[in-house]
């Protein structure tokens, strides 16, 4: 009964971690799943505690990514020698070191592990790879490669997600390009789509960089602005950056006459979800990530078409990888290389897509974790199954794109200071643009919060 007391110490635990929020790719709609299934699971694991079950101390799981309930009971369901328990952590690297008078995690499962100050929290996980117990030949190998420090691999990539843009099928006539498109031809294309009445102005427009602060940080980063962690401090290519706001305000007065005539239009038509605005021919593209993509029901991607937006033939990722390593000071080092093990199969894999379309849930998820997986072979056989517009066009392994190791609270970092500053930046009025803040000065403001 030593294993029931322990899971009610998490369940409890869990539930006091779950009430305290969530990051912005936790859906808010599967938080009530998350605390449920949680319980569930527990109580799973304290009922064949007290039978004939012979489960030692659960494998406990820190992470913010709610959809790992779901496979927790999909791998306690393949399996009685290892019973996994889901801990809520709104961001588990700002929870580690673990504390002292909680449950020590075995597994870790978030973005930002990367960080120079947290990957230190890991172990090396080269064993794995070398034992064959993980195959690294199922990976795209410039992935794991991103997760390595001087030679070890310390954590395991999950899941990632890259840069489309959106449009009307009956709009492909605009479009150049099977597969990918370049921000050039994204530009060219939306300025032939672009109409205007007799009074000279809009009534249709191609597409505006400013409409998604999301597409200012992506062009930046295309434009090898490096935005990186050093020493716990943010640092970019200062003339990359600079040109990146010169091309951007180029698009606008040569595409769309003027920041202020890409305002107007979208606060008179633009004011409904992005797929709305592309099937009211208002606009030609609309910007998103391939989760929030692949989260449209399928009877909207019917109707629909996409390409990933490229540089050189290079498709950036856009947020930070999810990323999965074994906490060194950890108490169940085998249950953990167990799960390890069974996560990074497809088999695995393919089964936890399954159940979770199973479940039902209210609101729809894309892939693994929200994402795509690591292990190319789910991506390029599986996934097609559940997201048939994949079938013509997944994105090729050799173009895909890691980025740089970014900042612990990078997606704060990026709301409160990058995207502020990136829309600011291209501004076209003269007046306006010398009354802005640099992005320097925003980011020492920013860091009085924190530091």
């Amino acid at each position: 009964m030593n294993l029931q007391k322990k899971c009610l110490n998490n369940c409890l635990y869990t539930n006091k971690s779950i009430r305290s929020g969530s990051r912005r790719h936790n859906r808010p709609s599967n938080r009530a799943h998350f605390i449920r299934t949680g319980l569930l699971v527990l109580a799973a694991l304290i009922s064949v505690s007290c039978g004939k079950d012979t489960r030692k101390r659960p494998v406990i799981i820190w992470t913010d990514i709610s959809e790992f309930v779901a496979y927790s009971e999909v791998f306690n369901a393949s399996q009685n020698s290892v019973g996994v328990v889901v801990n809520y952590k709104e961001n588990p690297a700002l929870s580690l070191p673990a504390a002292k008078d909680e449950p020590q995690p075995d597994i870790i499962i978030g973005t930002s592990l990367r960080t120079e100050s947290v990957i230190k929290q890991f172990k090396a996980l080269n064993y794995m790879f070398s034992s064959h117990e993980v195959n690294k030949n199922l990976f795209y190998p410039q992935l794991l490669d991103a997760c390595k420090k001087n030679g070890y691999t310390y954590l395991i990539p999950v899941s990632f997600n890259l840069p489309t843009v959106m449009f009307a099928a009956s709009n492909s006539s605009y479009i150049s390009d099977n597969y990918m498109l370049s921000l050039d031809q994204i530009r060219t294309a939306g300025a032939a789509y672009n109409e205007k009445n007799e009074n000279n102005l809009y009534t249709r427009m191609g597409f505006a960089p400013q409409w998604n602060t999301d597409f200012l940080c992506l062009a930046a980063m295309m434009n090898n602005a490096m935005f990186h962690e050093k020493k716990n401090t943010l640092l970019w290519d200062k003339n990359a950056l600079d040109s990146t706001v010169s091309y951007l305000r180029s698009w606008t007065t040569n595409a769309n006459d003027s920041f202020a005539a890409e305002q107007d239009f979208s606060f008179k038509y633009l004011f409904t979800p992005a797929y709305s605005q592309i099937m009211s021919k208002r606009c030609l593209f609309a910007y998103m990530s391939s989760r929030e993509l692949f989260a449209l029901t399928p009877e909207q991607l019917e109707n629909v078409d996409f390409r990933w937006i490229h540089r050189g033939n290079a498709i950036p990722i856009v947020d930070p990888m999810i990323t999965m390593g074994i906490y060194k000071h950890g108490k169940n080092r085998h249950g953990a290389e167990q799960f390890i093990k069974w996560f990074f199969t497809e088999k695995a894999q393919k089964a936890m897509l399954e159940h979770v379309q199973d479940m039902n849930l209210s609101t729809k998820t894309f892939g693994i974790a929200g994402g795509f997986s690591t292990l190319k072979g789910v991506n390029e056989h599986i996934f097609p199954i559940y997201y048939n517009p994949l079938l013509v066009n997944i994105p090729m392994a050799d173009y895909i794109e890691a980025l740089p190791v970014l900042p612990m609270r990078w997606t704060n970092l990026r709301e409160k200071v990058i995207d502020p500053y990136l829309l600011d930046a291209i501004h076209t009025d003269p007046e306006y643009l010398s009354k802005i803040k640099t992005l320097e000065g925003r980011l020492t403001d920013w860091d009085k919060q924190y530091f």
